[in-house]
């Protein structure tokens, strides 16, 4: 008799090899804290879609969008039991997945960006906010841009690492390797970083050494500066967004280039969030158009 509990260690062992560590990490929690608890001693076998469903239902403190992440890694386990024919199917693909709606995005106005940067006062979070409002960068691929990173002959920023709590890596995917170009008013701000210091990397702790993370920007500086100027809160990851719809909105670039730069593998996250966020947009309708002339 195998039972669950065997595959499931034999997925993460598989998946240690196959993902980042911060990604890994994230499917040890959804396997020890999620699925394990329910399943372990069970006959794998013996699983049966309605136990799934019993399972998913019981699931009542995360949105559908987690729902459907934990339904994935549960197929995963699944399926290395469907290799070793000792099931017969995976009782998870007769499983309808949740329905998800991504959530709506709130961008920053053009004048709320100007008095958040003019409102920073720290001098790596005012310029890391520099990079991120005229980039649309991911935080870990700011902390862990270097020197050699900025060409100030071509006016190009190379992406090509990511740092997060679990180290340093390859960006969140393979598109995500790629260049931006450096706008006229983000050239100063680089410039400024590039030669205030020795140092390998644009940020440097006051123990010189890259940042882990960005969170001592975002809980020292980010969370009481929004408070201060009476700005609703939004997430750093916010910065990206408003780079996005201010640079469709203002017809300063195209939906494919767009997501080139942003570091998708293709239009539809543009299209379903950014060209999907601004149609929804008519505060500045022209009401005075003649539709029938």
């Amino acid at each position: 008799m195998i039972k669950f509990d065997h595959y499931s260690k034999l997925y993460l062992e598989f998946k240690e090899h196959e993902l980042k560590p911060s990604t890994f990490y994230k499917y040890v929690n959804i396997v020890n804290s999620r699925i394990s608890p329910y399943f372990n001693d069970l006959e794998i076998k013996m699983i049966k879609p309605s136990d799934i469903k019993k399972w998913l239902y019981n699931i009542d403190d995360v949105g559908n969008k987690s729902k459907k992440h934990y339904l994935g890694v549960l197929s995963g386990i699944f399926q290395e039991a469907l290799y070793d024919d000792v099931i017969s199917k995976n009782p998870v693909k007769q499983i309808r997945p949740p329905k998800y709606k991504r959530p709506e995005i709130s961008p920053f106005s053009a004048d709320e960006v100007h008095q958040i940067l003019a409102h920073a006062k720290n001098y790596n979070y005012k310029h890391y906010l520099a990079i991120a409002f005229y980039t649309g960068m991911r935080s870990g691929e700011i902390i862990a841009l270097k020197k050699t990173d900025i060409n100030f002959k071509t006016n190009m920023i190379n992406v090509s690492r990511s740092r997060g709590i679990f180290g340093e890596s390859t960006p969140k995917t393979s598109y995500s390797i790629r260049q931006i170009p450096i706008l006229d008013i983000l050239r100063p701000f680089l410039l400024d970083i590039c030669h205030s210091h020795e140092y390998d990397y644009l940020f440097i702790t006051q123990y010189k050494k890259p940042y882990r993370d960005n969170n001592v920007f975002t809980y020292k500086f980010w969370q009481p500066s929004l408070e201060e100027l009476n700005i609703e809160y939004r997430r750093p990851y916010n910065t990206r967004h408003t780079y996005a719809t201010n640079m469709l909105y203002n017809d300063l670039i195209v939906p494919v280039k767009l997501a080139q730069l942003l570091g998708h593998a293709n239009t539809q996250m543009v299209y379903d969030v950014y060209v999907n966020y601004l149609e929804k947009q008519f505060d500045n309708f022209d009401k005075s158009i003649q539709v029938y002339k």
